[in-house]
C-alpha cells in the first residue's frame, strides 16, 4: 500500500472513504511514481486524468498516458484492498475481502481495450499504444497477466519494456499534442450518465462503439458477444 492510501485510511472514516476518493488516491499514486523526482530522470510526456468525446458524443475517463521513447502506454489505476483474482477472458474480476466478502468489478483489460480504441483514432491509427493495468495497493500478484502490475513494479515495467519502438523527442511531442487537444471538460455528472448509457446499450445487444448489433459466437474459451461489424469493429464481451 502507498504512504498516501495509508494516511489517507488512517485519517478519514471509511463512511466518507467513497469509491470516487479511493480512485482519486490511486491516481495520484501512479501520478507520483511517474514523476521525474522519484522515477528517474527519463525522456516522457505525461498525461493524467484525459477525458474525450468519442464520434457518438460518448465520454472516455483515462486515468494516464505516458509517451516514452520505448512506447505508449495507456495506464489504468485500480485502488482495490484485498485479494484480486481474474483472467484476462473474465467479464468481470473479483475482490476478496475479510470476513468472506466479495466485490465484482469489470475487468480492467477490457475497460482499457476501449480506452485504446479511442486513443488510437484520435492518433490516425499510425501508433501501437500499451495497455498497463496498476494496483496501487500492490496486491495484483494473484493475477498472472504480465500487464497487469503493482505500483512498485511501475517503474522497472516501464524502463525495460522493450518492443523495439524509438521514438524521437518531435515524434513524443507530436503525440502529446495530439492526444491533449481532444481533452475535453465535461463534468463528472455527465461522463458517468454517459458510462450508464453504454451499459445500456450493451444490455440490450447494441456494440458501444460502432452501434452494431452485439451477436452471440462460439470462441475457444466458450460463448461470447461480439459486433456484427466486425473485423471493422472488433467489440467483444463474454456472455
Amino acid at each position: 500500500m502507498g504512504l498516501l492510501n495509508y494516511f489517507t485510511k488512517k485519517l478519514i472514516p471509511n463512511f466518507l472513504y467513497t469509491d470516487s476518493l479511493k480512485g482519486q488516491v490511486g491516481e495520484f499514486e501512479v501520478n507520483s511514481a511517474l514523476n521525474p523526482l522519484f522515477f528517474g530522470k527519463a525522456e516522457h510526456r505525461q498525461i493524467n486524468n484525459l477525458v474525450i468525446i468519442d464520434s457518438n458524443g460518448k465520454s472516455h475517463q483515462i486515468d494516464h498516458i505516458e509517451i516514452r521513447t520505448n512506447g505508449i502506454f495507456c495506464i489504468e489505476t485500480k485502488n482495490y484492498s484485498g485479494l484480486i483474482f481474474g483472467s484476462e477472458k473474465d467479464k468481470k474480476w473479483t475482490q476478496y475481502l475479510r470476513y468472506g466478502k466479495r466485490n465484482y468489478f469489470y475487468n480492467p483489460i477490457k475497460q482499457n481495450k476501449s480506452h485504446i480504441f479511442h486513443l488510437k483514432k484520435i492518433l490516425d491509427n499510425k501508433y501501437n499504444i500499451y495497455s498497463l493495468i496498476v494496483f496501487t495497493q500492490n496486491n495484483a500478484d494473484k493475477i498472472n497477466i504480465n500487464n497487469v502490475i503493482n505500483l512498485y513494479d511501475l517503474k522497472n515495467y516501464l524502463n525495460n519494456f522493450n518492443e523495439g519502438n524509438n521514438y524521437t523527442t518531435d515524434e513524443m511531442n507530436y503525440i502529446y499534442d495530439k492526444l491533449i487537444s481532444n481533452h475535453n471538460n465535461i463534468l463528472n455528472s455527465e461522463h458517468i450518465k454517459n458510462i450508464n448509457y453504454t451499459k445500456q446499450e450493451i444490455s440490450n445487444n447494441i456494440c458501444p462503439r460502432c452501434k452494431g448489433q452485439l451477436i452471440l459466437r462460439e470462441g475457444k474459451y466458450g460463448e461470447f458477444y461480439g459486433c456484427s461489424n466486425y473485423t471493422n469493429c472488433r467489440f467483444t464481451i463474454k456472455k
